[in-house]
């Protein structure tokens, strides 16, 4: 049975809530404490010059700060995204990015079926 209004307003508060969490992912530096990516994030990633990656770990990780200015200054970064691979390899800048994404729901499995209509 499909979700109706009255459960969707019943749950207004706790999707709001679902939408501010954030999660620790365990990396090869340390635990980065992440917030999930917005739409206008993950739009944003995919068009920007250089690595889509980069820019979408800058701008969700909450702690540490990645773009702290001392931190920037102590890796001689020119371009605030410079800082990802300085700290990550490729391949762990990937994974970095897909659990960000897997935290706003972006490979989640969705099931699918064929709507039945009841009939009197």
């Amino acid at each position: 049975m499909a979700v109706s209004i009255k459960e969707l307003i019943e749950k207004k508060e706790a999707l709001a809530n679902a939408k501010k969490e954030t999660y620790d992912l365990e990396t090869s530096i340390g635990v980065l404490t992440v917030k999930k990516p917005t739409a206008s994030i993950v739009l944003e990633s995919r068009t920007t010059e250089g690595s889509s990656d980069s820019y979408l770990i800058l701008n969700c990780v909450v702690s540490p700060n990645l773009k702290d200015a001392k931190l920037q200054e102590a890796y001689d970064c020119v371009e605030p995204t410079d800082i990802v691979p300085k700290l990550f390899d490729a391949g762990e800048s990937a994974r970095i990015a897909v659990a960000i994404l897997d935290c706003a729901g972006y490979n989640k499995d969705i099931v699918k079926k064929v709507h039945e209509e009841v009939k009197n």
